[in-house]
């Protein structure tokens, strides 16, 4: 029987595992002493527990009790992080939030694991003419259809854990405080701290640890603009965020030395659009998202007449409007040619 003392904890595999509560925690350690062993295997990887970690630390408490233990045979860390989340979004009792970080670690997790980049949706393997591969069908979808969501989610998913994993490196704890739910945002907040200065997002977490009722007022008084007349954002998420980046620069009394120095050297410097950037990708993402939800749900909307003429009214709009933001991108830059 394999010693208890030979099982490894890693933090980057342990960190991926959601806490039981108070009340879980109690009932699983009454239901295990009752039992006298464990009725699961501890699943382990090289040694490494990946799952049973909570099953693990009563079992140190409690030596009289029988278990087992299942190694199973992975690639490498990254594909055992892949599988973490995967068996962590079978759970019955997960909230939203935390069912999208899952999904998003997942998903980047296995990119990794084939040597993918994160951040794009890459095909599982590369397909040369001698090779053997499973399927053609890129990451992000076979996990869409695995999970039965769409793939603009699992992207849209893969930004969300950016931005959870980005605040509690800014703000140690916020991690948590979101996936529970103490830090209430919305999912474009969330997304955009990733692609905020790293300076800023420290700041942003603060903020969005204050109550909603209160941000909200800061967020109104700080992007308010009689001269902006027309200009309107679509994305709480980038109002909040801007709101942010404008209060930040606005406390330079504040700051030391060394902190305005750098802070006159960001300010001198191009704008950073990375914030209005991500708003226009997690637009990007839903309107995919939405419009593949809808024929899914809905096949025959692309073999009806009628409603067929109704979608292609709208991308012909959609086209005609990206033909008018390309002739925009022209136009300026020749002006800024006949400028110079």
């Amino acid at each position: 029987m394999l010693k208890l003392s030979s099982l490894k904890i890693g933090p980057e595999f342990s960190a991926q595992i959601l806490p039981l509560s108070f009340e879980e925690l109690q009932q699983l350690e009454q239901n295990i002493i009752a039992e006298g062993r464990l009725l699961n295997p501890i699943i382990t990887w090289n040694g490494y527990i990946l799952d049973g970690h909570t099953r693990y630390r009563i079992l140190k408490k409690h030596g009289f009790i029988k278990f087992e233990v299942e190694e199973i045979q992975l690639a490498n860390k990254y594909e055992a992080l892949a599988w973490i989340c995967k068996n962590q979004l079978g759970r019955r009792n997960l909230s939203p939030e935390q069912k999208k970080f899952l999904l998003g670690k997942e998903y980047e997790s296995t990119k990794l694991a084939v040597g993918g980049q994160p951040g794009n949706c890459n095909k599982v393997n590369r397909c040369d003419q001698n090779d053997h591969i499973d399927s053609e069908k890129r990451t992000c979808e076979r996990i869409a259809v695995e999970h039965g969501v769409g793939s603009a989610t699992v992207r849209r998913a893969e930004k969300y854990m950016n931005g959870v994993e980005a605040a509690d490196e800014a703000a140690p704890g916020a991690r948590e405080e979101i996936l529970n739910g103490k830090i209430k945002a919305a999912d474009r907040e969330i997304c955009a701290i990733a692609k905020a200065p790293k300076e800023q997002q420290s700041e942003i977490v603060a903020e969005l640890r204050k109550p909603k009722s209160e941000r909200d007022k800061q967020l109104a008084s700080s992007t308010k603009s009689p001269s902006a007349k027309g200009e309107s954002f679509d994305d709480d998420g980038s109002r909040f965020l801007i709101g942010i980046s404008k209060k930040v620069q606005g406390h330079k009394r504040a700051l030391t030395e060394s902190d305005q120095k750098a802070l006159k050297k960001s300010v001198e410097a191009p704008a950073n659009h990375s914030i209005h950037i991500a708003a226009i990708e997690s637009a990007y993402d839903a309107f995919i998202e939405n419009w593949e939800l809808t024929f899914r749900e809905y096949p025959d909307l692309l073999t009806g007449p009628e409603n067929w003429k109704q979608i292609e009214k709208y991308s012909d709009n959609l086209q005609r409007y990206l033909k008018f933001i390309r002739s925009k991108h022209l136009k300026m830059l020749e002006s800024q040619r006949q400028g110079g």
